[in-house]
C-alpha cells in the first residue's frame, strides 16, 4: 500500500465520521417541490407543543409512515413532528422519482456477505415496499392520487459497458436459479431490441423488469395534509424547527430542545437519515452523509411522454445514473453521475451541502441521455432545473433499523428508535421500515417484518468502522474492485 493511498484513506475515515450538523438552511430549489404545498411547507403550531407521547424527526418518507401508521392503529396516541426545514425538503423531496428494487443488484453483492436466505429476505422486503407504496396510492383521494403519481412501469436498464452486460446476465441467471418466486421476473435484451423498440442506439443491451415511480414530494406531502385533517388534536407537524440537543430526566422522560422552546416525550424516532448521527454521536463512522445530482429536463417531440409505462437507468462498468419522466407533464427526472463528481465521487462523501451543485456530475447529466440515445435520437432539449439532495449511507450497506442502542445515543433512556441509513433505496425501504418502527412503539406482538440484516444493535455498530466504508469507495473510484 503506497503513501498516497493511505493519506487519501485516512483523510476520507476521518470525513466520515465528523458531525454531519442541521441540514443547511439554503438548500437549492428542488422542482419536485414547485409549487410547495402551502397548508404543510412551513406549518406550525401558534405555540410548540409542551408534551407529546411521540416525537418523531424528520418529515421524509419515513417519518410520514411512522407517522401515519402510529395515528391509524392508535386512537389514543400523540403525535409531534419536527423539521429542520420546509417540510419534505430532505432526500424524499429531491430523489429521482424511483420506486425501484434492484433483486439482481442486491444477490449480487449481498449474497457473499449474508448468505442466501438472508439475501433474498432483503430482496423480497424491498419488493413488498414497492408493492406496499402502489398500493397505498389505491386508497388516497382521487385528487392525491393523481397529484403524486404513484403508478407501476417497467424500467429499462441500459448497459453501456461489454462486461457490465456480461455480468448481469450471469447474476440473473443465479438469481433465477437460486429462487424461483423471481424467475423469469426481468427480460434481457439485446442492442437491436433496445435500439429499434425503445431508441436508444449507443447501447450493449438492456434488462426490462417491473418498478414503480411517483412525485414523492406531492405523494408525502398530501398525507401529511391528509393526517393534519384526521387528526388535529393528535398530530402537529412543526416546520423550521430543527431539534438541537436531546436529554433525558431521571423518569426516562426525553426532553426535546429546539429555537421554539422545549418538547417533552416519552417515545423519539430518528427519521434523518443522513444526519442522523448529528444527534446521535456513536453513530458517527456507521452512517454518513452522501450528496446526489438531480436535474428535470424537457423531452424531445421524438421522445414524447412515456413516463406512464417506462423509466430507466443508465449502467457502466462502474457507477449508474437513474430517469423517471412525468406521465402528466412530461419532465425528465434525470439523476447520477455520483463517479463523475468531484473528485470521482469521494468528494460527495460525507457532503452535506445541498445548497450547491455538483458540478462534474451536473456536466454529465446535461448530455449523458442523448449521448446514449445517438444523434438524430436525441431525448431531451433543455435543461430546466437542477439541485442536490442528501442521502445516507452505512458502512455494511445495509439500514439500521429498530431501537436505539445507547452506544449510539451516548444517552440514558428506553426510548428512542430509528429508521435510517437506506444507501439511495429508500423509496423501496423506508414505507415498511417505518410501519415496523410504529408496530414496536405500539407493542404489537406481531410487528411488520423487517429483514434481520437490518437491525441495529451494539454488535453490529462495533463493527461499522468509517475506515471499512472508505476503503471500499476509495477503491471503487480509483478501479480496483
Amino acid at each position: 500500500m503506497s503513501s498516497g493511498y493511505q493519506r487519501r484513506l485516512d483523510a476520507l475515515t476521518e470525513k466520515l465520521q465528523k458531525d454531519p450538523g442541521l441540514p443547511v438552511p439554503n438548500p437549492t430549489v428542488s422542482y419536485w417541490q414547485l409549487p410547495p404545498l402551502e397548508s404543510v411547507a412551513r406549518r406550525q403550531s401558534a405555540i410548540l407543543p409542551e408534551t407529546s407521547d411521540v416525537v418523531i424527526i424528520g418529515s421524509g418518507i419515513t417519518g410520514c409512515s411512522v407517522a401515519r401508521h402510529l395515528l391509524t392503529t392508535s386512537d389514543s396516541i400523540s403525535v409531534t413532528l419536527l423539521e429542520a426545514r420546509e417540510t419534505t425538503s430532505g432526500a424524499t423531496g429531491r430523489n429521482g422519482g424511483h420506486i425501484q428494487a434492484v433483486p439482481e443488484e442486491t444477490y449480487d453483492e449481498l449474497l457473499p456477505v449474508l448468505g442466501l436466505e438472508a439475501t433474498k429476505d432483503v430482496i423480497h422486503f424491498t419488493l413488498a415496499n414497492v408493492e406496499a407504496l402502489l398500493q397505498l396510492a389505491k386508497t388516497l383521494s382521487p385528487e392525491l392520487q393523481s397529484a403524486s403519481e404513484v403508478r407501476p412501469v417497467d424500467s429499462l436498464t441500459i448497459f453501456i459497458n461489454d462486461d457490465k452486460f456480461a455480468h448481469l446476465k450471469q447474476v440473473v441467471e443465479a438469481l433465477d436459479r437460486d429462487d424461483e418466486k423471481l424467475a423469469g421476473r426481468g427480460k434481457i435484451l439485446d442492442a437491436d431490441t433496445v435500439r429499434e423498440k425503445f431508441g436508444f442506439t449507443n447501447s450493449k443491451g438492456g434488462y426490462l423488469h417491473p418498478a414503480g415511480a411517483a412525485w414523492p414530494y406531492r405523494l408525502i406531502t398530501g398525507l401529511f395534509a391528509e393526517l393534519l385533517q384526521q387528526y388535529p388534536k393528535r398530530f402537529h407537524l412543526e416546520a423550521l424547527t430543527p431539534v438541537q440537543a436531546i436529554n433525558t430526566t431521571e423518569e426516562g422522560i426525553y426532553m426535546i430542545q429546539t429555537p421554539r422552546g422545549e418538547i417533552r416525550a416519552k417515545e423519539i424516532v430518528h427519521a434523518t437519515n443522513g444526519h442522523a448521527s448529528h444527534l446521535n454521536p456513536g453513530l458517527r463512522g456507521p452512517i454518513f452523509p452522501a450528496r446526489g445530482q438531480m436535474t428535470a429536463q424537457i423531452p424531445t417531440t421524438r421522445f414524447g411522454v412515456q413516463g406512464d409505462k417506462l423509466s430507466w437507468g443508465i449502467e457502466y462498468g462502474i457507477g449508474f445514473d437513474y430517469i423517471t419522466q412525468s406521465a402528466q407533464s412530461g419532465e425528465i427526472f434525470l439523476g447520477g453521475g455520483f463517479l463523475q463528481a468531484d473528485m470521482r465521487g469521494l468528494g460527495e462523501l460525507g457532503n452535506i451541502n445541498d445548497d450547491e451543485q455538483s458540478t462534474l456530475a451536473l456536466a454529465h447529466l446535461n448530455g449523458i441521455m442523448n449521448t446514449v440515445a445517438g444523434q438524430g435520437n436525441e431525448a431531451h432539449d433543455e435543461m430546466k432545473a437542477a439541485w442536490t439532495g442528501i442521502m445516507g449511507f452505512t458502512t455494511d450497506g445495509l439500514p439500521l433499523v429498530g431501537k436505539l442502542p445507547r452506544e449510539a445515543s451516548l444517552r440514558s433512556g428506553d426510548g428512542e428508535w430509528i429508521a435510517a441509513g437506506f444507501n439511495g433505496y429508500g423509496m423501496v425501504n423506508t414505507w415498511l421500515c417505518g410501519k415496523h418502527i410504529a408496530d414496536l412503539i405500539l407493542g404489537k406482538t406481531d410487528p411488520e417484518h423487517v429483514p434481520a440484516a437490518y437491525a441495529i444493535s451494539a454488535e453490529r455498530l462495533a463493527k461499522m468502522g468509517a475506515n471499512v466504508a472508505a476503503e471500499r469507495f476509495l477503491n471503487h473510484s480509483l478501479g480496483l474492485e
